[in-house]
């Protein structure tokens, strides 16, 4: 038997052979070599350490296969003193392998890395939030980095990059895939590492040497600091193995990492069947069925206990609860909301809500929000937004992701189509690692960590606008362009995508203080202002909005444009209603709304979203209703607790609200005249205005105006005076 500190220790541990040491809760590596041959050792042989610490607790411990005749087991410890271990193997008459004894001295952790220091990642004893081992509140503020085990994301110059970045910017988890990969193809190049694959094809054996590598990037990402999240796999890849395969796939990770600081999650999208089946998209059942057993055996086989979730697809429900028949299985909840702007708000407000108040309870937080930038267009404002609404209405944590980050596109080599065909963007990861959204996250996680955030409840009903913030949409017509069918169209006919323009004019030296678009159509529908995305939508009933578009607006010529794709077969009828709201800084009011004056086509040309593309040959968009007419019907503001502000805290000490909207707010169940210190802070840079000492009228009531010259979103934060 050999020992040596594991990849994740070597800094710290001093080994010697024969008398293992290692200091508390940092990962030593025992290697143990067979004496016998065996033709397929990792089917053939079973190894298990069965480790006693200084309190008697026996934990069974299970050894992973190095490559040839090597076998190695890792153990990590809170506890100080002396642990001893003996060895189980299938082949009982292996004296290399079976019935070796030894001892491991745990002696105090020394060192600042928050991991070893206050110990891994724990579910707290009230199953709301996160803390470290030694009962210290964790924050969770993930970054999505999917495939970052692949050769794209480059060994060791790339990976380290983007973990200084991460750790600069004060994210503590990865959410990384264990080599089974979404968005491609078994066993495609793009999937691979230094070394190759993680599985030899057919999945017959496992391939030691892809995890060598693999133990490089992930031993780095501890010595950091960031816990890694490791999925196990995609969630289709249990139709493509057996059930025993995939408990052997487990086996290993449990084997391999389990002594790390890591927490698991099963499988990816674990409900959403392979892209090109039949099915799809849809809830399966049948796979829910499979990964529930996987969950089980990973709960049943894992000794240190690491929490366990599984990440779900985002079709009718959003939560891991619906991703596994026992929801006893899994220690928190992750969420995957749609990528969208608008709809996603609701969405992921609801789905947090809905897992916050279920049994049992369980920590939350959204680990796939919407992708800043994915298909160019889910900007900044929107990765920010569903931080906000996620962790002021019960998440202890959250999840960004990047577009460009999660797929690994390197410069000029981009991850390219998904097997469905399309393409999410070619934007670099060195590039989409200074996205904004990345940089807004961790400004929210720096604020709510400085107070005592882990008792924090949500309640929406402590604030609400003064007024109404929909812009109305008198006037508008609706639009398309040829006449509406008669009846709902086979399911097979195909979508048809029109376009439409108007130009307008903004005088010179006038100022644009805010403008607001608010759009209605029946199917997917994005929005441009001078070329540049301004919006995008597809759900009808809610009549998205957005308030901040003026930075898109120029001096002079200026031209708003859609694009609609209305699918016939989903039963609606076409068309497209919109309202574009302009307030300038001298008090007047420009409303440009649908109608005869807008100009419409139904084939794509180059440039047609651009203010000085001719659009002299385009015919007149035609009219066929009024907003509210039939057959679209009657179209409803959004819930003001879900579009409006959301607040959490503690009553009576503190509370927290951000507003989506540069809107007036009133603050209610103050406290009769009691008073309070209030700031306002921004979330985009980080930067905190003190408003002083306010007081609450006798209903326990204040308003408080949004930041001067602003049309974006804020944050208030009112703390009772002692």
């Amino acid at each position: 038997m050999k020992t040596r500190p594991s990849p994740v220790a070597k800094a710290t541990s001093r080994s010697a052979i024969g008398k293992p040491s290692t200091p508390a809760n940092t990962p030593v590596e025992l290697t143990f070599t067979a004496r016998g041959a065996y033709a397929d050792p990792f089917n053939q042989l079973t190894l298990d350490a069965l480790f006693t610490d200084p309190i008697g607790t026996v934990r069974r411990v299970p050894a992973f296969w190095a490559g040839g005749i090597t076998w190695k087991v890792r153990y990590a410890s809170p506890l100080t003193g002396t642990h001893s271990f003996r060895t189980e193997c299938s082949a009982t008459d292996d004296t290399g392998l079976h019935g070796r004894t030894g001892r491991v001295t745990i002696t105090p952790y020394r060192g600042k890395n928050p991991l070893y220091a206050h110990g891994p990642v724990q579910i707290a004893p009230n199953k709301r939030h996160f803390e470290h081992a030694d009962g210290t509140p964790f924050f969770w503020l993930g970054d999505t980095w999917w495939m970052g085990l692949c050769h794209r994301l480059q060994w060791p110059q790339g990976f380290k990059q983007l973990t200084a970045d991460r750790v600069q910017k004060g994210y503590n988890v990865v959410q990384i895939i264990a080599g089974l990969y979404p968005d491609m193809h078994a066993f495609d190049p793009r999937g691979a590492n230094e070394a190759g694959f993680p599985w030899e094809e057919g999945y017959a054996h496992i391939r030691p040497e892809y995890f060598d590598r693999a133990d490089e990037r992930l031993a780095h990402l501890v010595a950091s600091g960031l816990t890694p999240c490791i999925v196990g796999a995609w969630g289709y890849f249990i139709n493509w193995m057996t059930e025993a395969q995939m408990k052997a796939h487990w086996r290993y990770l449990i084997a391999r990492y389990g002594a790390w600081p890591v927490l698991w999650c099963t499988a990816g999208e674990a409900n959403l069947p392979w892209y090109l089946a039949k099915n799809f998209p849809a809830d399966d059942r049948t796979m829910v069925t499979a990964w529930t057993k996987i969950i089980r055996y990973l709960r049943e086989t894992d000794p240190f206990h690491r929490p366990i979730t599984i990440h779900p697809t985002a079709i009718n429900r959003y939560t891991a609860r619906n991703c596994t028949e026992d929801e006893s299985l899994i220690d928190y909840d992750m969420l995957q909301c749609c990528h969208g702007q608008n709809e996603a708000v609701e969405i992921m407000i609801r789905a947090v809500r809905e897992t916050h108040a279920a049994t049992p309870r369980l920590p939350v937080l959204n680990g796939e929000p919407c992708y800043e930038m994915l298909m160019g267009t889910i900007t900044s404002p929107w990765s920010r937004r569903a931080f906000w609404s996620c962790v002021l209405n019960g998440a202890m944590g959250h999840t960004y992701g990047g577009n460009g980050i999660w797929q690994c596109n390197q410069p000029g080599i981009p991850h390219g189509a998904s097997p469905h065909g399309g393409n999410y963007g070619n934007t670099p990861w060195q590039e989409a690692m200074h996205y904004p959204g990345s940089a807004e996250c961790a400004h929210g996680k720096q604020l709510l960590t400085r107070f005592d955030w882990s008792r924090f409840e949500p309640h929406p009903e402590w604030a609400v606008y003064t007024g109404d913030i929909w812009l109305p949409l008198t006037g508008a017509q609706w639009l398309w362009t040829s006449p509406l069918p008669a009846a709902p169209a086979a399911k097979d006919a195909p979508p048809e995508r029109r376009f439409f323009r108007r130009t307008f004019v903004i005088p010179a030296g006038k100022k644009i203080v805010r403008a607001r678009l608010r759009f209605v159509s029946h199917g997917h529908t994005e929005a441009q202002l001078n070329g540049r995305p301004a919006a995008t939508g597809w759900d009808s009933s809610t009549s998205p909005q957005f308030n901040d578009r003026a930075h898109l607006l120029k001096p002079g010529r200026n031209v708003l444009t859609f694009w609609s794709e209305h699918r016939p077969a989903n039963g609606r009828p076409a068309g497209i209603l919109a309202c574009l709201e302009l307030a300038y800084a001298n008090g007047r009011v420009q409303r440009l709304i649908t109608d005869g004056t807008w100009k419409a086509w139904t084939g794509k040309i180059g440039g047609w979203d651009t203010r000085d593309f001719d659009d002299t040959a385009w015919p007149a968009a035609r009219v066929f209703g009024q907003a509210g007419d039939q057959p679209w019907g009657p179209i409803r503001d959004g819930a003001a607790d879900l579009h409006g502000p959301q607040t959490a805290g503690i009553p009576g000490k503190i509370r927290v609200t951000y507003g989506p909207h540069a809107e007036p707010i009133v603050e209610r169940d103050l406290g009769s005249d009691a008073t309070w210190q209030a700031t306002r802070f921004d979330p985009v840079t980080g930067r905190e205005t003190s408003l002083g000492r306010i007081k609450s009228d006798a209903n326990g009531t204040w308003n408080c105006l949004p930041p001067v010259k602003s049309d974006s979103d804020w944050v208030l934060i009112l703390q009772r005076d002692a």
